[in-house]
């Protein structure tokens, strides 16, 4: 099997390690330096170049090439995803991510909407494009001390504790002023089950289930739990309720792959608190288990090796006489759908996959 890495970074040691001792390859890609081509014909191929400072002129990456995607995008994510999406697409490359999920993960109120839509209990929230009336959203979110989260960002970083009146006020005359939308979310008292700082939980979810989690320990005067941040970890393993929390808050947000943090509140009640589409490797140190070998395994069972991947209408570049290319098209169409209608009977249908069997449904009238 050879992976396409999409990685805005240099690809963690453990994805690449995880790979190579699956026995498989990969092909490492900054989705900043592709170009994507979307053709005008109805039947014509769409492409994808890489277009890396390197080269002298960019050179065509051939779907066929590759048997799945592992997406690693942190930096300027709402721009790389429409790579993702191109691949996933057009070019109908399976990915255990899909571009929406990333940017619902990555949109902190997205991700509360989605998880609330898919009965998956979170913090109470708050927001407003225009915060007019502090006093009322502060009550509504519960009352002080509230949570105030700007909208993107990770490792903890735009999360602020609003203890007092005077505190809550200038901040968000200070956001508001400077055009930064945030969400006010009630403040969890967490239990803290393993001192007395402020505690959470990252999961991390492949397909249906999690493989490994880990609570984190604020360091001393902080709230924030992130490792990032100085707090430290430590393996544990979540309750059966919990864990499938995780997995229904990766699946709603459209993630098959994701970290999910949780809060145990004193009362008893569990809450997602995020959705991470590119969670930290941290919690493989602390936990000794690398996900990413659960991930290229869970990869293995849903794309097929060696097994090339057309697009739904997959024509030759040259170009053939209207009569010529309505039949190949329609019998390319048909025999795609055939393929996809089987895996769906089967139960081994990718989400991509079944987002072009809709299309060819459609299109060829069954």
């Amino acid at each position: 099997m050879k992976l396409l890495l999409l990685c805005t970074g240099t690809p963690s040691k453990h994805l690449t390690k995880a790979i190579t001792d699956a026995g498989h390859t990969y092909e490492l890609h900054d989705p900043r330096n592709l170009y994507l081509f979307i053709s005008e014909k109805v039947n014509g191929y769409d492409r994808i170049f890489n277009g890396s400072p390197e080269l002298e002129s960019p050179t065509r990456l051939f779907a066929t090439s590759f048997d799945a995607i592992v997406s690693r995008i942190g930096a300027d994510l709402p721009l790389c995803v429409s790579i993702l999406r191109h691949l996933n697409e057009n070019l109908t490359i399976y990915s255990p991510q899909t571009a929406i999920g990333l940017l619902v993960a990555h949109d902190k109120l997205w991700t509360s909407q989605t998880l609330s839509a898919a009965n998956v209990r979170t913090p109470l929230t708050v927001f407003a494009v225009r915060s007019n009336h502090v006093a009322f959203a502060i009550e509504k979110a519960g009352g002080l001390p509230v949570v105030a989260k700007q909208l993107t960002g990770s490792q903890g970083a735009g999360v602020s504790i609003l203890e007092t009146p005077l505190a809550a006020n200038t901040t968000m005359e200070s956001f508001h002023k400077a055009n930064i939308p945030v969400k006010l979310q009630r403040f969890v008292k967490a239990h803290n089950s393993s001192g007395g700082n402020p505690t959470d939980i990252r999961a991390i979810v492949v397909g249906d289930k999690v493989v490994s989690a880990m609570e984190r320990t604020a360091s001393q005067g902080d709230f924030r739990a992130n490792l990032s941040k100085g707090g430290n970890g430590r393996s544990i393993t979540l309750s059966e309720s919990e864990a499938d929390m995780c997995v229904k808050a990766s699946k709603a947000v459209g993630l098959e792959f994701a970290g999910v943090d949780l809060i145990r509140e004193k009362m008893g009640q569990t809450y997602v608190t995020e959705v991470n589409g590119n969670p930290g490797t941290g919690i493989i140190d602390v936990t000794g288990k690398n996900y990413f070998t659960d991930l290229v395994k869970y990869i293995e069972t849903r794309a097929k090796k060696n097994e090339s991947i057309t697009s739904p209408v997959p024509l030759p570049d040259n170009d053939k006489n209207e009569k010529t290319e309505q039949e190949t098209e329609e019998e390319a169409s048909i025999k795609r759908f055939n393929e996809l209608k089987a895996k769906e009977n089967s139960g081994s249908l990718s989400y991509n996959e079944g987002a072009i069997l809709s299309f060819l449904k459609r299109k060829i009238g069954r």
